[in-house]
């Protein structure tokens, strides 16, 4: 299952898995690169196990081998997120978004875990913004958190329930 998927499991999880991904060109991948991408599925094994601390050195060693590969900084900022280390997830977001150029499903994921990270803090507005631009790359889950999150929306929900109160009295 891709890291893709994974990450619209979490945080979608009533959306349910689908095995089917959309015909994307397969990238061709450095002998590194590819020993990276092992490493990295070796680092998600061991962080679905609960073993953050060995996910979190293979990573490392994974972007050590190719430090431009955009989806090892994605991964590796949602260890840093589940160890607490909302900086260095923050920071490993902006090098994932950096490297994928703001595309693609790498971004799709960083722009969703950074809105996440910026709802955390209390940043609706940047929240919404990078919930939108993941909903725009295909992210169901990160367009209804934008809809949650636009003014308009906002407005219009308080409008509605003045008026059914109203209605009610």
């Amino acid at each position: 299952m891709s890291d893709d998927l994974i990450l619209e499991h979490i945080l979608n999880p009533c959306g349910g898995v689908s095995k089917t991904q959309p015909d994307l060109q397969t990238p061709v991948y450095t002998e590194q690169e590819q020993k990276a991408r092992s490493l990295e599925a070796e680092s998600v094994q061991f962080a679905e196990g609960g073993d953050l601390q060995r996910a979190h050195v293979i990573i490392n060693i994974a972007i050590s081998l190719a430090p431009g590969l955009a989806s090892l900084y994605n991964n590796r900022a949602q260890l840093r997120r589940l160890q607490g280390n909302t900086d260095g997830a923050g920071e490993d977001l902006e090098q994932a978004l950096t490297l994928c150029k703001g595309a693609g499903p790498i971004a799709k994921q960083a722009y969703t875990q950074r809105a996440m990270l910026n709802m955390l803090f209390g940043k609706e507005e940047q929240a919404r913004l990078d919930f939108e631009a993941a909903a725009q790359l295909g992210s169901g889950f990160a367009g209804q958190q934008a809809a949650r999150l636009n003014p308009y929306a906002k407005l219009c929900n308080q409008m509605l329930t003045k008026a059914m109160e109203e209605l009610t009295e």
